[in-house]
């Protein structure tokens, strides 16, 4: 799979410094009241809201979630951060792309629509040590296994099958309501475009969640 590309290698140290906030965040913000609870094992009638070209759609998992066991990692569930995978689920299993929003601040409106570690057949657990100077820890060790955060999803589209996952960092209530307004990759790629937006991102991670769109939400 192609590398991080190197145009987006400044924009990485700056996401990954606000990470210290994520460890926070992950602690302050509740559980969504839509979203299912996590599991190790596949849920195959699971069901999360999503956005997607302006609109909220729902996703339903029948498969639980990989990450590519050639990166090392040190979370059980062998998912890394910073770090893309070298290997997906199947061929070509890059085309389509999650963008999971993660809010680096409290009290996020609307709520995430996952809390944290509580979406169906995604990893409870994630590796951040790759990133851990950025982070301010003294050594990876100490945030080389973390709960994973509290989440929004955007969508590239709406295909199916097995989706590549980027992480996006939004530092603020204001640039987290734009996104929820325009539920919409390109509202989100303005944003990263646009210096001092609160949006940052993509990170590149060794993650892959198989859904499927399934109807607009109701």
């Amino acid at each position: 799979m192609e590398k991080f590309k190197l145009r987006r290698s400044r924009r990485f140290g700056a996401v990954a410094s606000l990470f210290t906030g994520l460890l926070v965040a992950s602690l302050s913000i509740g559980t969504a009241a839509f979203a299912s609870g996590s599991t190790v094992q596949p849920v195959s009638s699971a069901q999360t809201p999503a956005w997607s070209n302006g609109q909220t759609v729902t996703i339903q998992y029948p498969q639980n979630f990989f990450c590519d066991k050639s990166v090392t990692s040190a979370a059980p569930s062998g998912c890394e951060v910073g770090q893309d995978s070298n290997v997906g689920p199947v061929a070509n299993a890059g085309r389509s792309v999650l963008y999971v929003l993660t809010p680096l601040f409290p009290n996020p409106v609307p709520a995430p629509m996952c809390g944290v570690a509580s979406c169906p057949n995604h990893p409870l657990n994630i590796d951040l040590s790759r990133i851990y100077g950025a982070l301010g820890a003294t050594s990876g060790i100490s945030v080389n296994n973390v709960s994973l955060p509290a989440h929004s999803h955007i969508l590239d589209g709406n295909a199916g099958g097995w989706w590549d996952v980027k992480i996006v960092a939004v530092t603020n209530q204001a640039a987290w309501a734009k996104l929820a307004a325009g539920k919409s990759q390109a509202t989100m790629d303005a944003l990263i475009n646009t210096p001092g937006s609160g949006v940052l991102g993509p990170i590149p991670t060794n993650l892959y969640l198989f859904f499927n769109v399934v109807g607009p939400r109701k």
